[in-house]
């Protein structure tokens, strides 16, 4: 990569104070493009002719010229070593690096903030409330084993050691689950991933992997209801706010485990010629370059659940359900869909209770359910993982612990039927 940075004093616009601007300027070659970055260092034009420009040896200046040359030095050293760290000069980059404080390059908290930022900025608001979360358990348990309370924490410190005491700390003291530490620290491993992608950090302070720290797994529960239980839960006579759940899980359930979010994302462009085709919101913010569109035929559950809930057409860009309203801001559509389905999932639990279904009955308990039901008449694994939009056949193959014994035994002998 072929840059030059130097260090200048922008004359075009004299400070109130006589001083005047210290910026340093990239030229990139390669994008023939020149840019001078703001440094927030001021100077008069005498100040930077005497230190920065004087053509006596730095050794032998004196006083005030000596501190503005080291400071000046020291702005050039930290431009040098930002464009360095950059595999691809990008201006945007480099700026933030220039302007970040020296220990932000190793800090855990400035790398976190960092993702949450860039996730506001494109609007996905549930994954920068999960970064914060863990975050603020990471740095809670420095505090608790520092006993002093920290706003810092440094890679370096963050050693396979440390990460086993957090694990216990948060099971042990705390009383949490392994899924809840397996969230948090999946999500420190990216932001770890991040700093070394960024060259920010050397691979040798990576503290995950075998014979590191392993990211614990819980025994996965099995999430479906059986088809004698399907049969149960349709038929059942419910008060209307339960009814409701019960039909929103249900357009889940015959629209291949439709997510509920995508439910609410739902928009009238989506439905044509009897068939409902979207994205899920999951994959849109994926860097896959092979994101498949899904397409649902409707049924008669489906239609008729769409026509009994979806609102008066507005325009194609409108959405289906009373879920969202048009205009709504990436925070409030966060808000939103985080109530509907909690509402929906505390409806649900009082249908399990009355009806005695598994405990934990829930909205993601649909797409098990179709998946798991789907396998038992015979339906092919590939299908099913076309169905739900899963990358590799392996993920669909968890289904199999769905399936009800009797099914497993016919499998058997059917294997066995020579």
């Amino acid at each position: 990569m072929d840059y030059k940075i130097s260090i200048v004093q922008d004359k075009r616009r004299q400070l109130k104070n006589g001083k005047f601007p210290i910026k340093v300027r990239v030229w990139v070659n390669d994008l023939k493009k020149a840019k001078r970055v703001t440094t927030g260092i001021e100077m008069t034009e005498d100040d930077f002719l005497n230190s920065w420009e004087s053509k006596k040896n730095p050794d032998k200046l004196k006083g005030n010229d000596r501190e503005n040359y080291q400071m000046l030095m020291n702005l050039s050293e930290r431009a040098e070593e930002s464009a360095k760290s950059l595999d691809y000069f990008d201006f945007k980059t480099f700026e933030q690096k220039l302007r970040r404080k020296s220990s932000d390059k190793i800090s855990v908290v400035y790398h976190f903030n960092k993702a949450i930022t860039e996730f506001r900025k494109k609007g996905r608001i549930g994954a920068a409330e999960s970064y914060n979360s863990a975050l603020v358990s990471l740095m809670k348990y420095e505090a608790q084993r520092t006993k002093v309370p920290k706003e810092s924490l440094t890679f370096v410190e963050v050693t396979p050691k440390w990460l086993h005491d957090y694990e216990s700390y948060m099971i042990d003291d705390l009383g949490r689950s392994v899924t809840t530490v397996a969230i948090y620290t999946r999500t420190l491993r990216v932001i770890f991933n991040n700093a070394i992608s960024d060259n920010d950090l050397d691979k040798r302070y990576y503290p995950f992997g075998k014979k590191k720290y392993e990211i614990p797994e819980e025994k996965k529960v099995k999430k479906t209801l059986i088809r004698s239980q399907v049969e149960l839960f349709y038929h059942a006579i419910l008060p209307p706010l339960q009814e409701r759940a019960r039909d929103y899980w249900f357009f889940s359930y015959a629209c291949s485990g439709m997510n509920f979010k995508d439910i609410a994302m739902l928009k009238f462009e989506n439905i044509s010629n009897g068939e409902i085709s979207y994205y899920r919101e999951k994959t849109k913010v994926k860097k896959r370059t092979n994101k498949k569109k899904i397409t649902v035929r409707l049924n008669d559950l489906s239609q008729k659940i769409l026509d009994k809930y979806k609102t008066e057409y507005r325009g194609d860009k409108s959405y289906v359900f009373p879920i969202l309203e048009d205009g709504d801001s990436p925070e409030v559509i966060f808000r939103k869909v985080n109530n509907f389905i909690r509402a929906t999932n505390q409806q649900l639990k009082r249908i399990a209770k009355e009806y005695h279904f598994p405990e934990g009955l829930s909205t993601y308990w649909a797409r098990h359910s179709y998946a798991t039901n789907m396998i038992n008449i015979g339906a092919s694994i590939e299908l099913i993982s076309e169905a739900l939009n899963h990358s590799d056949t392996r993920v669909t193959q968890n289904y199999f612990d769905g399936f009800e014994d009797d099914k497993k035994k016919e499998f058997a002998d059917k294997l066995m039927n020579f």
